[in-house]
């Protein structure tokens, strides 16, 4: 009559040696949601180290792929907009100056999305951002479809004097 009272009797364990199946394990043996925050902490370096070790965990891969275009596309930027930085300061020190507070508004906006970024990829949620997040998707599924199952070595030292071997 009251089963509140009544012990509750506790799920058994799982057998000896096993681990309880995940929602999808990656093959680092890392938790997928941490993997995916990994992916963007330090950039094009996190990004390439996930790519190239991720196998089988497509969101983690995403991730990855994604945190080396972000991460180029704002290496890129950093470089032009310095570029442009010093070409206005050389004609005007107000320009300079204005341009200096638009890169500064500009990195703040990039600081957000790359911490919005880290919150999605610690959400296991594949996010992608407008025009890099389907370029991360293409660079993403070409990786996982390339398989290395059948692999040549030329050895073309006597046919181009810049290269010893190629491997296909």
């Amino acid at each position: 009559m009251n089963d509140q009272n009544a012990p509750q009797t506790p799920p058994p364990p799982p057998p000896s040696g096993q681990r309880p199946p995940a929602a999808s394990q990656t093959s680092t043996g890392l938790d997928p949601k941490l993997a995916g925050l990994l992916c963007y902490i330090l950039g094009i370096i996190t990004g390439l180290i996930f790519f190239l070790i991720e196998k089988s965990n497509d969101v983690v891969r995403f991730h990855a792929a994604q945190s080396i275009v972000f991460s180029g596309a704002v290496i890129v930027l950093w470089i032009v907009l310095m570029i442009v930085g010093l070409i206005l300061t050389s004609i005007s020190w107000t320009l300079g100056n204005l341009f200096g507070l638009l890169t500064l508004v500009l990195w703040l906006g990039l600081f957000v999305v790359w911490v919005v970024l880290l919150i999605k990829g610690y959400s296991g949620e594949k996010w992608k951002l407008p025009v890099l997040g389907d370029m991360a998707e293409r660079i993403a599924s070409i990786a996982s479809d390339v398989k290395a199952t059948d692999i040549r070595v030329l050895d073309l030292r006597e046919v181009l004097g810049y290269t010893d071997y190629f491997i296909v």
